[in-house]
């Protein structure tokens, strides 16, 4: 076996248990959480920010207007592709200072592309509400796909900046 398929079934492996440890780690108290507080109130806030349309509220699990409503379930909060991202940093070959970077870096990409999302299934729904089926099972999930996994080739890309030398001064 060549050291390359070594390294590929490495990667393989570790990001496999990760996302396995991770997955079985997540619990129901987290992803209501997680829902409520961390994607459908962020949202309800970014849409009437863009809109001035005071009458949307986040009512647990709802991103509500008077003209309609989506309820965010789980998997709809973006978890599953940040458990994803999150296992490949970890599992990549980097520095941890690097990961670290990509964790946060990532965490906020996985947040910001999800909030899109569901703002567009909102807008969909309340807007044109035939557009909703496409955007929620084909549309909004490869695009979130694409672009995480972009993310994540670039963050591959970038190269390891040198550790700070301990007791200098500029």
């Amino acid at each position: 076996m060549s050291a390359t398929t070594r390294r590929i079934l490495g990667f393989a492996a570790i990001f496999g248990a990760l996302y396995f440890a991770l997955a079985a780690l997540w619990s129901d108290t987290l992803s209501h959480w997680v829902i409520d507080e961390g994607t459908v109130r962020p949202a309800a806030w970014l849409a009437r920010l863009i809109t001035g349309d005071s009458s949307i509220v986040a009512a647990g699990s709802q991103l509500r207007a008077p003209d309609g409503a989506v309820n965010v379930l789980y998997g709809c909060e973006g978890t599953d592709v940040l458990m994803l991202l999150l296992s490949a940093i970890l599992a990549a070959p980097a520095s941890w200072r690097r990961r670290l970077a990509g964790l946060l870096l990532g965490t906020v990409v996985v947040f910001a592309l999800n909030q899109a999302r569901v703002l567009a299934l909102f807008y969909a729904l309340r807007k044109q509400p035939d557009w909703f089926g496409p955007v929620h099972g084909l549309i909004g999930p490869v695009v979130v796909v694409v672009a995480v996994s972009a993310f994540f080739l670039a963050w591959l890309q970038l190269p390891e900046s040198p550790a700070p030398a301990n007791g200098t001064s500029a």
